[in-house]
């Protein structure tokens, strides 16, 4: 087997390098940061370990959508923990409150309970959750498809709501096939992780090491060199170079193919394409460092929306906060009583455009009051919901889409990479291949985002390599 360069150290990055390692090729892991992960990565502020991307996980029972994925690549021997079954969500409207129980049988008949007029299209909405016409689900508007099923406004916010902070919730774009596999692996079985984020990052790493591979960080790629039609070699910015056979980026398409500089394979039309999709939302991020024995532990998601619709609600430049979702870390349990809150927000580029320019540990005091008051509003609605949070608070951290740009070099730090468009799917679904026939490409851009979508594109990836 031949040599294999992976740029970037994200999960999908370290999913196809252990793939490759394991099939005998000689792996070595490019990684830009001085810790690798990407969005899987944990950071520590004092005793508390913060993820930034992992928060929860839907599949991972027998026969889910991950399960088996997860097993191959030994992500299953981890300490995950199903998430309350009578309840993984609770939905706060201004209307009422609904709770989601897990298995689709159990959802359904509880979404009957709440909306008994709604019958012929819950039962629809079933139907859809175990469709397999991936086709007819690219080319179909999700908010059109829900809004035709169902007359009642109030049950597609609450069917929607839970995917507020997994997706981009846009009514001009957004596939059905995207909201279906971002909400029925977490119907059918909700998880968490015992630990951070870091623990199934070290798990790959620990497994492509012992496969031979390496993972070499503060290896920031700068320029990939074409020679006779295909990649020879990855140039970092310390001056070091890397020869291989196989070339896999990470890194987000428009990023990759500015690596690819002076080719002949490339044309600009592609190149123009890469560069001109739309990115979707990022996020505001908040955790708060819970002082002991205040707040009990709570084994759910809280979804709190105001009173505009939980579509296109993400902050804007009026940095007006409209709906958030609260999670507590099962890592950050002390005698059943949470030692850190995550609330996290929708927050589009145009609210922190006019701070661009500026890089982390530089920003404006400006952009730190912006900060401050958005973390004010998620702290007032969760409020709402948690009754003593405001004084249980000891410290607070957050993170912007600027933050995210700035660690994982996601242009206007998009949380789900590519915007994917229903009316022009051929367009907006990214292939594995690239012109040059020996550069791959892998990550959240490509089909799906999230946990799930990654690791089915991790596939899509190896398959593109070694045809399987």
């Amino acid at each position: 087997m031949g040599k294999a360069i992976i740029i970037g150290s994200g999960l999908g990055g370290l999913e196809v390098a252990l793939m490759l390692a394991e099939r005998g090729h000689q792996v070595v892991v490019l990684e830009r940061q001085r810790q690798i992960g990407g969005c899987m990565q944990s950071y520590r502020r004092g005793t508390l370990s913060l993820d930034t991307g992992l928060h929860y996980v839907g599949g991972l029972h027998e026969g889910g959508a991950l399960n088996s994925r997860f097993g191959r690549l030994g992500l299953m021997e981890l300490p995950w923990k199903r998430m309350d079954i009578d309840a993984f969500e609770e939905i706060h409207t201004p209307q009422g409150t609904y709770m989601w129980p897990q298995g689709i049988d159990r959802f359904i008949h509880a979404m009957h309970q709440y909306f008994p007029r709604q019958e012929k299209g819950i039962e629809k909405f079933r139907q859809l959750m175990t469709c397999t016409d991936e086709e007819w689900m690219q080319k179909t508007c999700a908010w059109d498809y829900l809004s035709s099923i169902i007359t009642d406004p109030e049950l597609i916010e609450v069917l929607s709501a839970p995917a507020m902070c997994k997706m981009e919730l846009r009514k001009t774009t957004l596939p059905l096939f995207t909201f279906v596999h971002g909400t029925t692996p977490f119907v059918e079985s909700s998880w968490r992780l015992d630990g951070d984020g870091n623990m199934l990052v070290e798990r790959l790493a620990r497994q492509i090491l012992l496969h031979g591979g390496q993972i070499l960080t503060g290896k920031e790629v700068t320029e990939l060199t074409e020679v006779d039609g295909k990649i020879a070699a990855a140039t970092c910015l310390d001056g070091t170079s890397y020869n291989a056979d196989i070339f896999v980026s990470d890194a987000h398409p428009a990023v990759t193919m500015h690596l690819v500089r002076d080719s002949r394979i490339v044309k600009k039309i592609f190149r123009r394409r890469m560069d001109s999709q739309e990115n979707t939302t990022g996020m505001f991020s908040l955790h708060l460092q819970i002082k002991p024995g205040t707040i009990k532990y709570f084994n759910r998601n809280i979804m709190v929306t105001g009173r505009h619709s939980v579509w296109d609600n993400a902050v804007g430049d009026d940095y007006t906060v409209n709906g958030i979702m609260i999670s507590c870390p099962l890592a950050d349990v002390v005698d059943e009583y949470a030692t850190c809150i995550d609330i996290l927000t929708p927050m589009s580029w145009n609210a922190v455009r006019k701070w661009e320019d500026s890089h982390v540990f530089r920003r404006t005091e400006e952009y730190k009051q912006m900060k401050q008051s958005v973390a004010r509003q998620c702290i007032s609605m969760a409020a709402t919901v948690i009754p003593g949070l405001e004084g249980a608070i000891e410290n607070t951290y957050s993170s912007t889409p600027l933050t995210y740009r700035d660690y994982n070099a996601t242009p206007q730090g998009s949380a789900f990479g590519f915007r994917k468009d229903y009316q022009n799917p051929m367009m907006t679904i990214v292939s594995a291949r690239t012109p040059v026939h020996n550069l791959f490409m892998t990550g959240q851009s490509l089909m799906l985002h999230g946990l799930h979508g990654v690791t089915m594109t991790a596939w899509q990836t190896l398959r593109g390599i070694t045809g399987e």
